[in-house]
Order: C-alpha cells, then structure tokens, then sequence
C-alpha cells in the first residue's frame, strides 16, 4: 500500500507506521508547513497514496482546504480521533465527516459515528517493539518516580488523576521528576510544580530511555470512565519494562490485571502506600514490569491493531 501521513508526529513515525509491512510506501507530508498544498499537488502529481492518514488536531486548522483537495484528487483519508471521547463533539464530529474513516480509541464513540452516518471502527493506541524497549539507563532520568505527561486544563477527569496519583507523592519524601509542557509552572488551575520537580519538555526519542532510568513510572489519563480510552504512555510505558503506576479507570482495569500488568490507585492514600511498599520490592517491581511488557507485546502492538483493519485499507 502507499500511505500518505499528513502528519510526522512521533506518534506516527515512532508508532503507528511500525505496523505496516516493510513493503507498503510511507510517505510524510506535514499540513503545519506554510507551503503544504503546494508540495501535496506536486507529490500526488507523481505518487498516487492508497489514502492519507492524520490523527488528532494535526488538520483541524487546514481542514477548508484540505478536504476540497483530497476530493479533487480522489484520496480517501482516514482519521484517527486520538482525542475522543471529550473531544468528539468539538473535533472528532466535524472532521469525520471528511473522512473515509474514523478510527476511535474510545468503543462508546462508535454509536455516536453510526448516528452521524460516519464510517468508524475502534483502534486503539499500542507500543512498537522496535521503539519501545528497555535502554541503558541514564542518571539524567534516574528517579524513584517519573511522570512524562503535559499538563491539561481542558479534561476535567485529568485532575481526579493528579490528586489521585501526583498531589500525595509532591512532599519531597520521594524523588519526583515530571516531563512535559511549561503549564506546569503557570495554569489557570493554580496547580503547578516546583522547578526541582518539573524538568521541562521530553524529547520523544529519549522516553525509552527515560523510562529504563525509574523504578515507578507514574501513567495520568484524561479519561476514567471510558470502558476503553487511555492515555498512550500506558502501551509506552510497558513496552519499555517499566513498573508502571497509575490511577484507576474504567478502561486500565478492563485491559489489564491490578499487581500483574501494572499497578493502579483509587485513592491519595492508596497511592502512597503503593510507592512505600513497592520501592523497596524491587524483585515484584521487576517481575511486574516484565509481565506488563510481555502483555503488551502480545496483545496491544500497532501490528495487532494494523492487522484488525488491513483488510479495509486494502480496499481503498
């Protein structure tokens, strides 16, 4: 297949492309380019893609002039609605309907597509085995406990996260890294950390790594009460043999088992006695995280989730 992305987030390239065959043409083309319906023209002037993918945001600001182009030039698109569930009405609704396909990793958007006459199916994030996997640990990431996620004030459920899992584990009686935007030094929400604890912005190519250097990766999700919906750190995270904590969801306990997979909390108190008492296990910290990542790698690959809609995609 030829596959055109319209997007070169790490999520693509490092993610979602590994599940293709080494045979199928991947080609990226980002639509941020100031110039990118000049290049497109030229590139289908010589290519003919199979379809184009884009995930999230990435084309919510040029979709007026995306979708009349794609058409011109008969290419399907197929969009992947990363942001779902919160974002279905906003986002995923109005580019749906440009597209040939929605794929969803929240299972309860699949009425709301079917009631829209929108194309849909499940897909969910995943790890790539060849990417995420265990590295030589670096003292740059070395830690009791790292946390790699942005700070959101838009998802109101992300915040019975942080009181869940980040507010009890802030004392200063655990060494605490936290990765991610600069809204955790200023937000509307007041919540924000002090400069010993946020350690700016991770570079994706460095997460294998900073996650091999933790003895607890913490996971946040915008969601708890979606059956399937979690944050993508999870695939991440457990690729890489790291002992993964996080709080309860719908979703994290429909997937995977409690104190076999990874480790999850109900509760502020909850939390920290997980972290006392798994710190000094190394041995179940070890025994965890090898069976999270032999979960993941059996079971929750783009492989897997490629191979699901193969099929369809060949039919384009």
């Amino acid at each position: 297949m030829n596959i055109l992305f319209l997007n070169d987030s790490s999520l693509l390239s490092h993610g979602l492309a590994s599940g293709f065959s080494p045979l199928d043409d991947i080609r990226y083309l980002p639509v941020r380019l100031p110039d990118w319906e000049n290049r497109l023209t030229d590139m289908l002037r010589s290519w003919k893609p199979d379809f184009a993918f884009a995930e999230g945001v990435s084309i919510s600001m040029v979709a007026q002039k995306l979708f009349p182009l794609l058409r011109r030039h008969s290419l399907p698109l197929i969009y992947w609605a990363i942001d779902d569930p919160p974002d279905w009405s906003r986002m995923s609704r109005p580019l749906g309907r440009g597209a040939k396909l929605v794929l969803t990793p929240a299972q309860e958007c699949l009425p709301l597509y079917q009631r829209e006459k929108i194309r849909a199916q499940y897909f969910h994030f995943a790890c790539n085995p060849a990417f995420h996997h265990p590295t030589e640990p670096s003292i740059e990431y070395t830690c009791d406990l790292l946390l790699v996620a942005n700070y959101y004030t838009s998802y109101a459920q992300r915040r019975i996260g942080l009181e869940t899992l980040l507010t009890p584990l802030r004392s200063g009686a655990f060494h605490l890294k936290v990765f991610g935007n600069e809204h955790w030094l200023a937000n509307t929400d007041h919540y924000t950390l002090p400069p010993e604890i946020y350690q700016g912005y991770l570079p994706y190519e460095q997460l294998p790594c900073a996650y091999s250097s933790a003895k607890i990766v913490l996971g946040l999700h915008s969601v708890i009460d979606s059956p399937t919906m979690m944050s993508m750190r999870t695939f991440e995270a457990l690729g890489c043999r790291a002992f993964f904590l996080t709080h309860w969801s719908s979703a994290i306990e429909n997937m995977f088992k409690n104190h076999v997979h990874l480790v999850w909390s109900r509760h502020p108190e909850e939390t920290l006695e997980l972290v006392r008492f798994y710190l000094s296990r190394e041995d179940l910290r070890h025994k965890i995280a090898h069976q999270g990542q032999e979960e993941v790698y059996r079971n929750h690959t783009y492989r897997n989730r490629i191979q699901s809609i193969r099929a369809f995609l060949e039919k384009l």
